[in-house]
């Protein structure tokens, strides 16, 4: 066998070898692990997140004083950061044995190791190799290897490099240099794109356009959108990505562990929930989840309901699937079911996770994973991920608690890295791939160099002189950063003089980042340059616009020539300025029932109305979770129920204490607003108790004062409605709830609606206007004549009322009938016109013909608004406020775009 090593020849294809059976080009590591085989030294690899927890509970045994202060505040930091100090200390030949007169630092590497039982990392295995090839140096092992060519003059290298090959010399295997290739200075063409989709595409095209005349590709960024191009022409991916901690796979164990933790937040329960997992079996079936779908959707549909978990919704949601449980599909769901309604309404206590409660609550999803995995390797890679951290927990001890960013670190450095799904290597006879500089081969050609961006330098160890003078003791051998870097550099050079010509094509920014070229060009550009002359604007001689490759009906770029045809310049279509949607008759668009949201947006948007109610179109229920002002009202809404109901229970007399309403809320907030209790989130809860109480003891109590008691809430009423349509009469129920039921001593009926606003002006405006048209639709309901209305503003802690008991302002009774007359005349226009197919969006229209949109400042917009009321409020007509920023069919309607 023939080697050829470099020292940054790491991550060669196989196939690279010279195209010689017995003949390989490797690296570092690939010829550690070549040697492992061949003298029978491999064994399991172990994780690098195993191998840190092995090192942390060797720091704490240590208990040096050196380590002992960073330990206590970041143990898994601390204990990562030390163990690549060792691992790099071992690589460059030291043997960590305590002596005298050592630096800090040494002495407690020295102190650890001592009282480490560690697997063995890549140093170890280099040191491992070295000492048996020196045992075995007076009977050498055959090693079946004839010649090792060293891109690298041998002392050059680092640590135990220059002794592993000297050694191997020793053992009869011919160690030479690699003969000198002919060292010229490629023809250099830089391409610049200001933005990445151009460069694939001049890339691509440089490719595609080669009629089979061989061409390199060095991609040292990733390919993902020249792939696209590629595929766009017929041809291979180059498949070249980056690891990335990000990727899905290793996202799924932060997010179980997100729920599974006190205090749980249903935004990310809500995602969980949704994870999708693997593509749908069938192209009539969703995709598949962790959660099966029927499961799914109940518990989404009753996080919408309650933002919480535990509440009656959540828990009739396990009643129905128990209903179910005959059928083993639904007794499986159940089964499911109950594991996760288990892990979210019992979660851990933050203060005490230890591995073997984490070890229960991640046993579900290890069970999950296996059985929707075999053979995905996504979900295989999150396994793996789970089997990691859980090794890494067995590792720390039974009684180790873990904080919360110990927790955060040990998931992710058990994640690793993953490879992009996306990025998958085609095979292809029209061009080689590398990914490094020093993998090139002296072959001459051309080379097309994708990406060319400055990368990081690799920095490594730093040691001062007194700790080199001290590992040098020990046995290491240190060279100096720059020469180390040199290395690299000199390889990379190496393989980019020896192409014939080299085509780069970079962007000036990649991700909204400016980029800078690679290094190397530099070092090319230095080859090039007069005495004095600057770096910079050699390169500049070079760089070569791609639009000066187009002319005369081709794109021609060395070499390269592909036809090509330039379309005119079209102009975008200005966006629409009337939203209204046009079609052909809809009779058929009527509701089946109605409520008060309905009517509200049929008034304000006919197109809302339409595609809400009219064809079903609704938002993904992980979109519908409430949060913010929604969350609250409905929680406040639910203590004012609760008291009530749990006084008339008890038969309280007056209204409830500040006490006893701060007890209800606080009961309330785990199952309607848990996401209040996630840190960081103090200061809102706090604002949000003190506000809900004492805007609660005002309620109740001027309630009381004015001698009105509540007979019922958030109670239900049906009620026929005749609708008189052009096309004939319509019959629908009108239904809904009235948040509160009061009457007098007489008898007299008043309803109060309850809002938590931050709107403080609006429903004073709209119910001194006439226009309270909810509160009109709840009177009428009660058939009374004498029936009273009002609103209560839960955040101001006001009602709005013509009663002066409840409202001193002197506020005009509300005409009820005049305020439903105008509700039921709009709804029966708004309908009319959609049957006819002409479908508004006055809301937005409004903003569209102010020359505004959805970018417009909110205070402007109600400025807006409130013009176009009373321009129609002159004319005897009505305008609501669709409030088109927090519309779900913006963008169906034009208002945010055309992006057909």
């Amino acid at each position: 066998m023939q080697i050829e090593f470099g020292w940054s020849l790491d991550g060669t294809a196989w196939t690279d070898g010279a195209g010689a059976t017995g003949t390989v080009r490797v690296g570092p590591r690939g010829l550690v692990q070549l040697l492992q085989t061949r003298l029978a030294l491999t064994r399991p690899s172990v994780d690098p997140a195993v191998r840190t927890a092995q090192y942390a509970r060797a720091i704490a045994a240590a208990d040096h004083e050196w380590a002992r202060a960073s330990f206590d505040v970041d143990p898994w930091a601390t204990a990562s950061t030390m163990l690549a100090w060792r691992d790099a200390a071992v690589a460059a030949g030291a043997s960590l044995r305590r002596a005298p007169g050592l630096p800090a630092r040494i002495e407690a590497l020295c102190a650890i190791e001592a009282a480490a039982d560690l697997s063995a990392g890549a140093a170890d295995d280099l040191r491992e190799i070295v000492d048996l090839l020196a045992e075995l140096s007076a009977s050498p092992w055959p090693l079946g290897i004839d010649r090792v060519l060293c891109q690298e003059e041998p002392a050059t290298l680092p640590g135990l490099w220059p002794q592993l090959l000297e050694l191997l010399a020793g053992a009869g295997v011919a160690v030479v240099p690699v003969p000198a290739a002919p060292a010229g200075q490629p023809e250099l063409m830089l391409l610049e794109t200001d933005d990445e989709w151009t460069a694939a595409e001049t890339a691509a095209r440089f490719l595609a356009g080669r009629d089979g005349d061989p061409v390199h590709v060095l991609a040292t960024e990733d390919t993902i959108l020249l792939d696209q191009e590629l595929h766009r022409r017929g041809l291979a991916a180059i498949g070249v990505a980056g690891a990335s901690a990000d990727r899905t796979s290793l996202q799924i164990l932060p997010l179980y562990l997100s729920i599974a933790i006190a205090p749980v937040d249903v935004q990310q329960l809500g995602a969980f929930l949704d994870l999708r997992v693997l593509d749908a079996p069938d192209s009539d079936r969703e995709p598949i989840g962790l959660v099966p779908s029927r499961v799914r959707r109940r518990f989404l549909d009753a996080l919408a309901a309650e933002p919480g978990t535990g509440g009656p919704v959540w828990e009739a949601v396990l009643t129905d699937l128990a209903r179910l449980a005959a059928d083993p599909e639904e007794a499986a769901a159940l089964e499911i079911a109950r594991a996760v309604s288990t892990l979210v309404t019992h979660p851990l206590d933050p203060e005490q996770l230890t591995p073997p409660r984490l070890r229960s609550a991640t046993s579900w999803l290890g069970e999950r994973l296996q059985a929707l995995g075999q053979g995905d390797p996504g979900l295989v890679r999150a396994s793996a991920h789970l089997q990691t951290f859980l090794a890494v927990l067995d590792t720390l001890g039974e009684d180790h608690v873990l904080g919360a960013r110990e927790l955060s670190q040990i998931v992710e450095a058990s994640g690793g890295r993953a490879a992009s799904p996306v990025a998958r290597p085609e095979a292809t006879d029209a061009w080689t791939a590398c990914t490094r500089p020093a993998q090139l081969r002296p072959r001459g050609g051309d080379v097309l160099w994708w990406g060319a961006d400055r990368q990081d330098p690799q920095t490594g160890v730093t040691w001062d002189a007194i700790e080199i003078a001290a590992l040098e003791e020990l046995g290491a051998r240190v060279i100096d950063p720059a020469a180390l870097a040199a290395l690299e550099t000199d390889a990379g050079l190496r393989g980019l003089l020896g192409a014939g010509r080299l085509v780069v094509v970079r962007t000036r920014s990649r991700s909204e980042k400016a980029t800078a070229p690679h290094s190397l060009l530099a070092h090319l550009a230095a080859q090039r340059a007069a005495a004095g002359e600057d770096v910079a604007e050699v390169l500049e001689q070079y760089r070569v616009d791609p639009r000066t490759a187009i002319g005369g009906g081709v794109w021609e770029l060395a070499g390269s020539r592909r036809p090509l045809s330039v379309p005119a310049l079209v102009r975008p279509a200005e966006p629409a300025q009337d939203l209204t949607k046009r079609t052909v008759p809809a009779p058929h668009l009527v509701p089946t029932a109605l409520s008060y949201s309905q009517a509200e947006n049929l008034i304000g948007c006919r197109q809302k109305w339409t595609y809400r109610t009219g064809l079903g179109i609704r938002p993904a229920s992980v979109a519908s979770v409430p949060s913010g002002n929604q969350m609250i009202g409905t929680l406040v809404h639910t203590v004012v129920e609760e008291l009530v109901n749990t006084g008339r229970e008890r038969g309280r007399s007056g209204p409830p204490s500040a006490a006893q309403i701060a007890q209800t809320l606080e009961r309330l907030v785990p199952q309607l607003a848990s996401e209040l209790l996630l840190p960081g989130r103090e200061v809102e809860l706090t604002t949000m108790r003190e506000t809900a109480v004492r805007s609660l003891v005002e309620f109740f109590g001027r309630l009381a004062e004015a001698g009105l008691v509540i007979t019922s809430v958030e109670s239900r009423f049906e009620e026929p409605l005749t609708l008189r349509l052009k096309r004939g009469d319509l019959e629908v129920p009108f239904l809904g709830f009235r948040d509160v039921l009061a009457e007098d001593a007489a008898g007299k009926p008043t309803v109060i609606d309850l809002k938590w606003t931050s709107a403080a002006k609006k429903y004073p405006e709209l119910f001194d206007a006439g226009e309270a048209l909810q509160l009109a639709s709840y009177a009428w309901s009660l058939h009374d004549d004498s029936a009273d209305v009002g609103y209560f503003l839960l955040k101001q802690g006001e009602f709005v009322s013509a009663n002066p008991a409840l409202d001193p302002h002197g506020r005009p009774t509300l005409d009820i009938s005049a305020a439903w007359s105008t509700t039921t005349a709009e709804i029966t226009e708004a309908l009319d016109a959609i049957g006819e197919g002409t479908v508004t969006a006055q809301s937005g229209q409004i903003l569209r013909d102010a020359g505004q949109g959805l970018g417009t400042p909110r205070p402007d917009a109600k400025k807006t608004y409130a013009a176009a009321q009373e321009e129609a409020r002159a004319g005897g007509g009505i305008v609501v406020d669709a409030r088109c920023d927090y519309c779900d069919f913006s963008l169906l309607c034009g208002l945010r775009g055309d992006a057909s």
